[in-house]
């Protein structure tokens, strides 16, 4: 069936709007490199292009199949707009981003995990105060090693470093639930 149409300039063409009734699958219609660039809106020569390096899938006959070529196109082109969001995909990531923030709370509860800052604090007291005690042996020592000789300072010190060391050593995870002061706010309601 054939109708006239005015195009923009005003001339009167005719066009064919007869439908047709698809008898094949769906998968298996094929167009023209000319119809494909007019529904893809871009050149003839880009879906020429598009076709040979097999981005566009075309049949046996190397006609362009339709269904295939839509969702190749549309499915794995990249945005051209920079406002273009997958939504499905910020979902994804959002949902992922949420079950990891469950399970380091959940890590926290169980005391498989503590926050930086809490580490920090607690390594940088008990450094803190190993540096004291190792700083005070001179003095401690001096008075008792007066007048010893050389096997009996080496003991007697290297009994004393390794006390200082067991202690550090020695830590309990009791130490990492102590709570820290939080400069920016509280860690667990953010």
């Amino acid at each position: 069936m054939a109708t006239r149409v005015k195009d923009k300039e005003g001339n009167i063409r005719t066009e064919n709007t007869s439908r047709q009734k698809i008898t094949k699958g769906i998968n298996r219609v094929t167009t023209t490199q000319t119809q494909m660039s007019r529904a893809l809106k871009i050149s003839q020569q880009r879906v020429s292009q598009m076709a040979k390096d097999g981005t566009l899938p075309v049949d046996e006959t190397g006609a362009l199949l339709l269904v295939e070529g839509l969702r190749h196109y549309f499915g794995e082109r990249p945005d051209e707009e920079a406002g273009d969001v997958d939504f499905d995909k910020e979902r994804a990531l959002h949902e992922k981003a949420k079950r990891e923030i469950a399970e380091l709370k959940l890590d926290k509860m169980k005391k498989n995990a503590y926050s930086a800052r809490v580490v920090e604090y607690v390594m940088t007291a008990m450094a803190a105060n190993l540096r004291t005690q190792l700083l005070g042996l001179p003095s401690k020592l001096a008075p008792m090693l007066e007048g010893k000789s050389k096997e009996e300072i080496y003991t007697t010190m290297t009994k004393e470093i390794e006390e200082k060391l067991s202690e550090l050593a020695a830590y309990s995870p009791d130490l990492f639930d102590e709570e820290v002061d939080e400069e920016d706010g509280d860690e667990e309601s953010q």
